[in-house]
C-alpha cells in the first residue's frame, strides 16, 4: 500500500545551527513506519545532509533564500500534493508562508519554542513546559500541544528518564555540548569551569561542524595535560548517547540536547546561549531539572548529600516519562481521522439517512426531547430545515460513507448547535472533529458569531468534545428535568 507524504521543512547553517533538523528528524523516526518521508532543507553541510539521507526517504535540497514568500510558492506549486502532511520547524515561516503552504497541504504541522508570531497551522507542537495556551497566537481550533510529555527526541532518549541516582563519587566525568554552532564560544566558558573544579578528572566535548574556535580549544587542551579533554564532531546519536551515560555531569545548551542529557544522563548544568532558548532555560531550572552554570562549583558541592542527589534524579523523572513518542504518534493518527473526510450541506435525499441518526436509542436518550420521532414528522422539519436560512445542515462523509450531522440554528449573532455521530463510528474520537470543520466551515459566511451548546451533564462524551474545542461552561440548568451544561464559543 502506497504511503502517504510528510514533507518536513528545516534548516542548518552558522546562524540556525542543527536544533532544528535534528528536532525534525527525531519526528520523522517516530513516523517513518507510516509515512513517505521528505525532508526540503536549503543548501547545508554534508554531515546534516547524511543524517537526512539516513533517517528520510527522499532529501530535496532548494536554494539558499531570504525570500520565504517566493519560496513557499515554489515549493506549493513544484513539490507538494493536496494529500501531504507539511511539518515546518524554524522561525523564519511567517503568517503567508503558513498560508501559501497550508492551502496546498492536507495538514500543517509547526514545531515552535518561542511562541513570537502568529499560527495558522493546523497543529502546533511545543516541548517546553510552562507554556499556556494564551501565550499563542493561533487560529481558532488549531490545536496546541505543550510541555515534555510532547518532548521530541531522538530514539535513544526516548526511554523514561531514571529517577534512581548514580553511584556518588568525589570525582566527576564531565560531558559539554553546547550546540552544533556555538559562533559565541560558550563551549569554552564550559571548559574552563570544568577545568577550574578539582572534582572533574575528564572532560568530552561536542562539537558541531559549524564551530569557528577549534584552534582556540586545542590550545587550552595543550594548556591543561594534567586533566583528559577529548573533543568529538559531528558524532552519531548513539556515540552522543554513549558518551552521555559514560559521563556524571553535563554542561549543555539549554536546547533539546539538554531534554537528551536528562532522559539518561547525570547531573545537568545549563546556559543560555542564544534569545530562543529562554523558555527552556526558564523550565530547566526553575523545575530544578537542571541547575544554573554560573552556580557550578556550590552545586557540586551540594550534591554531595545523597539525599539531595536522589531527589534531583527523582524530581527529573517526573518531566521524562518514556511516553512522549506514542504522544507524538497519537497526534498524526488523530490528524489521519480527517483523511478522505467531506463536508457538504445537507439535501432532501438526506432525508432518511437523518431520521435513522435522530431515532437511534443513544441520541434520543440523550436529546431533550427523548420521545421516539415519526417519519412523517421528520419529513416536515427536515424540509423546513433545508429552507431556513438561518439554519445550517451539514453532513460529514468519510471515504463516501455517512459519518455525522451537525446543525446550526441562527438567531441574530447567536447559534446554537447540535451534532450527532452514526453508531459505526462512535468512540473513535470523531465528535470533535465534525464540529470543528463544521464551524469551521459557518465561520466563513458568519465569522463573527457566537456559538452555544447544551449537552446533559451525564453524557460525558459530549461535554469533553465542547471543552475540547474551547467551549466555555456558561452555566448549568435545568430542562425537562435533566440536568444540562450550557457551552459557549465565541468564532472572532
Amino acid at each position: 500500500m502506497k504511503k502517504n507524504r510528510i514533507i518536513f521543512r528545516a534548516d542548518g547553517n552558522t546562524v540556525a545551527g542543527y536544533g532544528h533538523i535534528i528536532r525534525s528528524l527525531s519526528l520523522a523516526a517516530m513516523l517513518k513506519n507510516k509515512y513517505h518521508l521528505v525532508f526540503i532543507v536549503q543548501k547545508t553541510d554534508d554531515f546534516l545532509k547524511k543524517q537526512i539521507q539516513n533517517g528520510c526517504d527522499e532529501l530535496i535540497e532548494i536554494p539558499v533564500s531570504g525570500n520565504g514568500k517566493a519560496e513557499s510558492k515554489k515549493i506549493a506549486k513544484n513539490i507538494l500534493k493536496s494529500s501531504d502532511i507539511v511539518v515546518l520547524d524554524g522561525y523564519t515561516y511567517d503568517l503567508n508562508y503558513q498560508q501559501e503552504i497550508k492551502k496546498h497541504c492536507f495538514k500543517l504541522v509547526c514545531i515552535d519554542d518561542i511562541h513570537d508570531r502568529q499560527f495558522i497551522a493546523d497543529i502546533i507542537i511545543n516541548h517546553g513546559e510552562g507554556i499556556k495556551p494564551q501565550d499563542y497566537s493561533i487560529q481558532k481550533f488549531s490545536k496546541l500541544y505543550l510541555g515534555t510529555q510532547y518532548a521530541i527526541l531522538r530514539k535513544s532518549f526516548l526511554k523514561k528518564a531514571t529517577g534512581k541516582r548514580p553511584a556518588l563519587s568525589t570525582t566527576h566525568k564531565a560531558f559539554i555540548n553546547m550546540g552544533g554552532t556555538d559562533q559565541k564560544n560558550y563551549t569554552e566558558k564550559a571548559l574552563s569551569t570544568c577545568i577550574n573544579n578539582k572534582t572533574i578528572k575528564s572532560i568530552d566535548v561536542v562539537i558541531g561542524s559549524f564551530y569557528p574556535y577549534k584552534k582556540q580549544l586545542n590550545q587550552i587542551i595543550e594548556s591543561n595535560k594534567h586533566i583528559s579533554i577529548k573533543v568529538h564532531s559531528n558524532l552519531s546519536e548513539v556515540q552522543i548517547c554513549s558518551l552521555m551515560k559514560q559521563s556524571s555531569l553535563a554542561i549543555c545548551s539549554a536546547s533539546t540536547i539538554s531534554y537528551e542529557y536528562a532522559s539518561i544522563g547525570g547531573f545537568l548544568f545549563v546556559y543560555q546561549t542564544v534569545e530562543n532558548q529562554k523558555n527552556i532555560y526558564k523550565f530547566l531550572i526553575e523545575s530544578k531539572v537542571a541547575y544554573p552554570l554560573h552556580l557550578f562549583d556550590k552545586t557540586l558541592l551540594t550534591l554531595k548529600s545523597k539525599k539531595v542527589a536522589t531527589e534531583y534524579f527523582i524530581n527529573r523523572s517526573n518531566y521524562f516519562s518514556g511516553n512522549s513518542k506514542q504522544n507524538l504518534i497519537s497526534v498524526f493518527q488523530n490528524l489521519e481521522k480527517e483523511r478522505d473526510l467531506t463536508i457538504r450541506l445537507a439535501k432532501t435525499g438526506d432525508t432518511l439517512t437523518y431520521f435513522k441518526w435522530a431515532n437511534n436509542k443513544e441520541v434520543r436518550k440523550n436529546s431533550i426531547n427523548t420521545a421516539p420521532i415519526l417519519l412523517d414528522n421528520h419529513k416536515k422539519w427536515f424540509a423546513s430545515k433545508l429552507k431556513n436560512k438561518d439554519s445550517r445542515l451539514y453532513i460529514i462523509e468519510k471515504d463516501g460513507i455517512p459519518l455525522g450531522q451537525v446543525r446550526l440554528d441562527r438567531e441574530k449573532n447567536n447559534a446554537e448547535i447540535d451534532y450527532s455521530i452514526s453508531q459505526k463510528f462512535r468512540g473513535k474520537g470523531f465528535g470533535e472533529i465534525i464540529l470543528k470543520n463544521a464551524l469551521q466551515l459557518y465561520m466563513l459566511n458568519f465569522p463573527n458569531d457566537t456559538i452555544i451548546a447544551k449537552a446533559k451533564q451525564s453524557n460525558v462524551a459530549s461535554n469533553r468534545v465542547f471543552e475540547k474545542l474551547g467551549f466555555k461552561k456558561m452555566q448549568s440548568s435545568i430542562i425537562n428535568k435533566e440536568e444540562y451544561n450550557v457551552y459557549q464559543t465565541k468564532l472572532h
